[in-house]
């Protein structure tokens, strides 16, 4: 368990690593080749891309907790996930279809070929269940590690040395990778695994336990962080264009990825929480207070640390090209930074406890103030709108987020 856990912590974050550096390099080759509303048009299909995940979300974590609970059940439960995320696939890839025919007509092939990437995606899902199922996790980290490495070193390569430099090959690797990637799953199991798919016992009410019973919460709360982060692309694009939201793409790039890294100092304390809440409170409450000042320290020295180097940096990552000139464009993110890093550590303390349905309502009102932002607010803040929002919601909820988890911890 050790190894694996060590294993599929290695693997998780050389995922992150490897996702985070191809943005990085793609943001200014994009800007520089393609122009701004390129790189919107880039930022909105991978926002459309984690609000197609959270209708998975709760099924997939419904299905791997299944076979877990139900072996006897496996080939069952197999087969329905199957079915499932092949539906879900299907309709992925036909949506972007429409999408590109119908709202982005000079990025259709681009659209298409993402849609391509959500359906094989999908279709391995069912794959990664059985793995996590059987305590290998690592395998699943590793094979996202393998998918996310042939489309950065492929698409960066042949975007730099190909001349007719466009969206569509970035994409068209995308979705190559995505197909390779899951040759390579299938090929695995055809070697290690032996699947059998029937539904001789599936009915309405193992079903209607599987798909709703189980997990709805973590829907929810999956729905509410993935809109909490990305409304502001998809909002800013359909109201204003996709130059707009390239240029917020390229103001918040920077600290989102400070609170997507963040955010993993606080994760190894959802399991903690879970496993010992009902046994040992007062050691978790000990460690929730130590892990707490840590936290707040690193979040205000990354907070810091783009106040009065985020210039340079964005300066010296865009050659200097694009980077916008607006007041407080340092200082705004750098607040909602430690407040975002901050409000994940409380979540921590509720993720497996009845204490998350207060956090989704909490993301939910943070949600609705940003949209109010945007709509209203976007002549007078521009990009930097939502960002804002979001600072003024954090206001009125981090002291709830606190307080929530600390009841959880003590008295629940």
């Amino acid at each position: 368990m050790l190894n694996n856990y060590k294993l599929t912590t290695i693997f998780n974050y050389l995922y992150i690593g490897i996702n985070i550096l191809t943005g990085f390099i793609l943001f200014p080759l994009i800007i520089k080749y393609l122009g701004l509303e390129a790189l919107g048009v880039f930022g909105i299909l991978y926002s459309f891309k984690s609000l197609i995940d959270i209708a998975t979300s709760w099924f997939s974590s419904s299905i791997t907790k299944a076979l877990l609970k139900y072996s006897y059940l496996k080939d069952n439960i197999i087969t329905l996930s199957f079915i499932t995320n092949i539906i879900y696939g299907i309709l992925g890839l036909i949506a972007f279809i429409l999408y590109g025919y119908f709202s982005q007509p000079d990025y259709l092939y681009s659209a298409i070929y993402f849609g391509v990437f959500i359906f094989f995606s999908f279709v391995s899902v069912t794959y990664f269940q059985i793995l996590v199922s059987k305590l290998k996790q690592y395998q699943v980290a590793l094979f996202k590690v393998i998918q996310q490495s042939l489309f950065s070193i492929t698409a960066i390569s042949i975007f730099i040395f190909f001349d007719n430099k466009s969206l569509d090959i970035i994409f068209l690797m995308l979705a190559i990778s995505s197909i390779i990637s899951f040759i390579l799953v299938v090929l695995y199991f055809q070697l290690n695994h032996k699947l059998t798919l029937t539904v001789d016992k599936i009915n309405r009410k193992f079903f209607h336990s599987l798909v709703l019973s189980n997990g709805i919460q973590y829907f929810f709360n999956s729905a509410t962080t993935i809109l909490l982060l990305q409304v502001d692309i998809l909002l800013i694009s359909y109201l204003y264009g996709s130059e707009s939201a390239g240029v917020y793409l390229i103001v918040w790039k920077i600290p989102n990825t400070l609170i997507m890294l963040g955010w993993r100092l606080s994760e190894p304390f959802y399991a903690i929480v879970g496993k010992n809440i009902k046994s040992n409170r007062s050691d978790i409450l000990n460690q929730f207070y130590t892990l707490e000042k840590k936290i707040l320290l690193l979040s205000v020295f990354a907070g810091l640390g783009y106040i009065f180097l985020g210039g340079f940096v964005l300066d010296v990552w865009l050659n200097g090209d694009n980077v916008p000139n607006i007041p407080y464009m340092y200082v705004v993110p750098a607040c909602v930074v430690v407040l975002s890093v901050m409000q994940r550590l409380y979540l921590s303390g509720n993720y497996y406890t009845l204490g998350l349905n207060v956090v989704s309502k909490l993301q939910f009102f943070e949600i609705v103030i940003k949209i109010i932002f945007i709509i209203f607010f976007f002549n007078y803040f521009g990009v930097l709108a939502p960002i804002i929002g979001w600072l003024v919601a954090f206001i009125f909820t981090i002291t709830f987020y606190r307080k929530n988890a600390l009841r959880v911890m003590i008295n629940d």
